[in-house]
């Protein structure tokens, strides 16, 4: 018998072969209760939803003349680079080394090796990987070669991006600090100075197309050399079921095998780095729950920053007071940084339409503004949808609300300015952009601008609504569980049906709009934003009911 350790050890082994049992085991046990039962419906309704029509659309050929799925999977060596640049520059791979906290007290307190507990943390995140291609593939479908040539491509071409980021992340212990930053800064900055020197490469006679500017970086010169590597898993996907598919898929196993034979070769201390990522993952999760993102802060520091006086207002002006304060000391840097951003970015593609006139097609100018504030909405429901802000707060701090001598809804019309504040902050950042571009005359640019603020009012006030009349949370208390991700959806789906109501009133008062002004579209738009508004006053005195005579206390 050797004395030389097994880069796998049995006992690593079935331990995730008993994780992976008792994974199915709770998803079995919820599934029989009513609720989970109900979870579980919703979950595989919408990802049906999501996936019956690309299905259909692949075998009747609905999509073969549309340019944006073969630009997509032609472009893949391209985004893969552009992927590992990013995740090298974050240093993504770090994660690798978190372990959850119950298995520190077996995997690191046991007589494994680093190799051993890497090569634990490898497999699991090969079987998490295997649902996620299964379930991605379906979308190569239009230019895939087959089902089985997209499964292999996307599973190969993830886990080999794994493996690279989790190099870098492997090299501290080697490499300098200052040296690893300008490995990954060179890594990132020569994508980003691909991409923008590759931007006159996509004008064409209407104007610029981006598909023609992705194939043509990736075809260019420097852009063959920098995304040689992955042109395998490209050639995967589009080769079909035969000795040519297996030729790539033997290829790029051969560079998956490489890329994490190196990370075997340098792995020195994963133990101690796998502490450090159960207390870097704790400290995160903590910062999600309190509505923090980005990376964590290093030093903390008190703000000093005081917002004027709001009048009284029945008691809903100090609320509202409390909740923009709060709002803006967390969200300051992402309002200024998003405003900068849009001021600067308007003025260089005003810069762009007057050297390059019709360079910006007319139509995108044309619809700019709807366009801005359908991106807004997106991007708005994206960032206050977790937010511990309104009636979202925590239990404990909403039972000190409660206490305050005003009427239960002027505090909920005072919470409502938590979420406003920062959706109508992004709302005028995507204005801004668009204001400088569009075609459409200031009436109506203002029309679709008040329509999307109702919306928001409408928005805000179906979160306090459903905050308040349930226990949902788009980001639960307490332990994760494997429902954690399905009360996540109900929530969603709950909150999409608080809205039906106000979105009712506004279609019927756009209707009502269209008949008496003979298609008026100016007036259409402001009427559906006055729809929306003027139902608001119905769900804030129900929100009030709710909050009222709801119990409060819970867990945190």
């Amino acid at each position: 018998m050797s004395g030389r350790p097994s880069i796998v050890d049995p006992a690593l082994t079935r331990l995730t072969g008993v994780l992976l049992k008792t994974a199915f085991r709770q998803l079995f046990r919820h599934l029989k209760s009513p609720a989970g039962a109900f979870v579980g419906l919703m979950v595989l309704g919408t990802v049906g939803m999501g996936l019956m029509p690309m299905i259909v659309a692949t075998q009747t050929g609905a999509l073969d003349e549309i340019k944006m799925y073969s630009t997509v999977t032609s472009a893949i060596p391209l985004m893969m680079l552009l992927i590992v640049a990013m995740a090298v520059y974050f240093d993504i791979g770090q994660q690798i080394t978190e372990l959850r906290p119950p298995e520190l007290q077996f995997v690191l307190a046991g007589p494994f090796t680093d190799h051993q507990i890497l090569s634990y943390r490898l497999m699991t995140l090969a079987m998490t990987w295997v649902v996620s291609s299964c379930l991605m593939s379906v979308f190569a479908l239009p230019r895939a070669g087959s089902y089985l040539s997209a499964v292999l491509a996307i599973y190969t071409g993830g886990m080999t991006v794994t493996g690279l980021t989790t190099l870098h992340a492997f090299s501290k212990p080697i490499l300098a600090s200052w040296l690893r930053t300008l490995i990954a800064s060179t890594l990132l900055g020569s994508v980003a100075l691909l991409l923008i020197s590759s931007l006159p490469l996509g004008m064409t006679e209407d104007g610029f197309s981006w598909q023609t500017w992705l194939l043509s970086c990736q075809s260019s010169p420097i852009g063959s050399i920098m995304t040689l590597p992955f042109e395998p898993f490209a050639n995967l996907m589009q080769a079909p079921i035969g000795f040519s598919m297996l030729g790539w898929f033997a290829l790029c196993v051969a560079f998956l095998v490489t890329v994490f034979g190196l990370c075997y070769r340098i792995n020195v201390g994963f133990a101690e780095m796998a502490v450090e990522g159960v207390s870097r993952k704790k400290v995160r999760i903590e910062r999600m729950r309190s509505g923090q993102f980005g990376r964590v802060k290093k030093t903390e520091r008190r703000s000093t920053w005081k917002l004027f006086e709001f009048p009284w207002f029945g008691g809903a002006g100090p609320v509202a007071w409390h909740q923009v304060t709060f709002t803006i000391r967390r969200n300051g840097t992402l309002v200024i940084g998003l405003w900068a951003i849009a001021v600067a970015t308007g003025l260089g593609l005003m810069i762009f339409q007057i050297f390059r006139p019709g360079a910006i097609h007319p139509n995108f100018r044309e619809w700019s503004m709807p366009i801005a504030m359908a991106a807004s909405t997106y991007l708005g429901f994206l960032l206050t949808m977790s937010q511990p802000v309104g009636l979202a707060m925590t239990p404990k701090r909403l039972s000190w609300f409660r206490m305050l001598p005003v009427h239960p809804l002027a505090i909920v019309l005072g919470m409502l300015a938590g979420h406003l504040v920062l959706l109508l902050s992004i709302r005028i950042a995507f204005a801004v952009v668009a204001a400088f571009i569009t075609t459409r005359g200031l009436g109506e640019n203002l029309a679709v601008f008040q329509a999307g603020c109702a919306l928001d009012f409408a928005y805000a006030s179906a979160i306090n609504l459903v905050t308040a009349g349930t226990v949902l949370r788009a980001m639960p208390s307490g332990t994760p569980d494997v429902l954690q991700g399905g009360r996540t959806m109900l929530y969603m789906f709950v909150l999409s049906l608080a809205m039906v109501p106000s979105f009712i009133v506004a279609g019927i008062a756009g209707a009502l709009a269209a008949v008496t002004t003979d298609m008026d579209r100016e007036m259409i738009v402001v009427a559906v934003g006055a729809g929306l508004i003027a139902f608001q006053p119905l769900i804030w005195w129900l929100t009030s009911v709710f909050f009222r005579d709801r119990e409060l206390f819970q867990a945190d």
